[in-house]
């Protein structure tokens, strides 16, 4: 019977013989489902051109492997550690590092940003030269060169400049009373050399030579803070970060890519989860339009009910009926909403119709797991209301 069932529902929906008066029901109830499908498949997608963006620009300047002091700040043993290094044919290439936090004066205007000091092999384990938009990447035969945020050097008026240095000023460490601005702080100038644009973490860094770092620290020319490592990418980086511990031992900590994105994955993932419960919610209210439209369907076909009761269908079967009416009413509004949105997805890798700024469009990322999401869930829901609707059948 359920043939015979899911045929009298197809009929029901295509049919041409319902009174006007179901017929727009209908259509309002496959306009709500329409609209709150093709959001939720939008909002899904743009989500994940945003998580797919902002892990590409975390993975211009964050290293595959981060290896730093298991105790304290500063690498102890770095001659030795980087020979383990260079005999590791896991290990690619790899740059000493030292980031700490100062103060930056530019022509009378402040702001507290994080230093970060880097060697000429930087741009072999990370990308961050493709990276900067204005002016030119660090010249390391000098020491008094940067380069800056985009927000930074918005903030500070401080733009590319060979002729005004900036003042660099880090806290001294140690105890004791200060006397005057000279025993708080060690100062260097260094010229900005160019901009760079990230994403908001690295919104208030400047990057430069480790030697500038050095210099502000007070620290000798071999010291750093961390060392960044590309692999040679035969292995996955858990089994080079195993590789890595058994290798330098318990004195260093060893960290991945993921173990230093983890927050902002995090924070990635929950705010997925909150936007897809939000638009869940709105599928659910859009299917009491669908709730409503069964049972005047149901109220409609009373005579018909009867006149199938008569031929010998079953209550179950004729309760059927309705459930898969609701079913079909579902899935043409989610498959509508779906083409509506990769449409609508189509013209915004395209054209940018819509901007997250004056320069780039919002990310729009087709994903086959968006799809399944949505798939299931608009068709779970409308398959449990059209269920628990068709029970209005006596």
């Amino acid at each position: 019977m359920r043939n015979i069932s899911f045929y009298i529902a197809k009929r029901y929906f295509f049919s041409s013989a319902n009174t006007n008066a179901v017929n727009i029901i209908t259509s309002i109830a496959v306009g709500a489902i329409l609209v709150a499908t093709a959001a939720l498949f939008v909002i899904l997608s743009v989500f994940s051109g945003l998580e797919k963006m902002n892990l590409k620009f975390y993975s211009n300047v964050n290293p595959e492997i981060k290896v730093s002091p298991a105790k304290g700040k500063v690498l102890t043993d770095i001659p030795n550690l980087e020979n383990l290094l260079k005999k590791n044919n896991l290990v690619k290439s790899y740059s000493k590092v030292i980031e700490e936090k100062i103060y930056i004066d530019y022509n009378g205007m402040q702001d507290i940003a994080y230093l970060k000091g880097i060697d000429e092999n930087f741009t072999t384990v990370t990308r961050l030269d493709t990276v900067v938009y204005g002016g030119e990447y660090l010249n390391f035969e000098f020491n008094d060169n940067f380069i800056v945020s985009n927000g930074i050097a918005q903030r500070l008026q401080l733009y590319i400049d060979p002729i005004n240095p900036a003042t660099l000023m880090m806290p001294k460490a140690g105890t004791g009373m200060i006397k005057q601005e000279s025993d708080a702080f060690t100062k260097a100038e260094a010229y900005s050399n160019g901009i760079f644009i990230l994403n908001e973490q690295y919104d208030k860094h400047i990057f430069a030579p480790i030697g500038l770092a050095q210099q502000l620290l007070q620290l000798d020319s071999i010291s750093a803070y961390s060392i960044e490592i590309k692999t040679d990418g035969k292995k996955d980086l858990n089994s080079v970060k195993d590789n890595l511990k058994k290798q330098l031992g318990d004195n260093y900590k060893v960290e991945t890519r993921q173990d230093l994105d983890s927050a902002f994955l995090k924070v990635m993932n929950m705010e997925n989860l909150i936007i897809y419960l939000i638009f869940t919610l709105v599928i659910i209210i859009a299917c009491f339009n669908l709730a409503g439209t069964i049972i005047i369907i149901i109220l409609d076909k009373t005579k018909e009910i009867q006149t199938m009761y008569s031929f010998g269908l079953s209550r179950r079967d004729i309760r059927r009926i309705f459930a898969y009416t609701g079913l079909i009413i579902t899935a043409v509004a989610m498959v509508t909403g779906l083409l509506i949105a990769t449409v609508l997805g189509l013209l915004q890798i395209n054209f940018g119709l819509v901007m997250a700024s004056a320069t780039i469009p919002f990310p729009f990322e087709f994903s086959i797991i968006n799809f399944v999401i949505v798939i299931a869930t608009v068709l779970g829901i409308g398959g449990f209301v059209s269920w628990l609707m068709s029970k209005q059948v006596k």
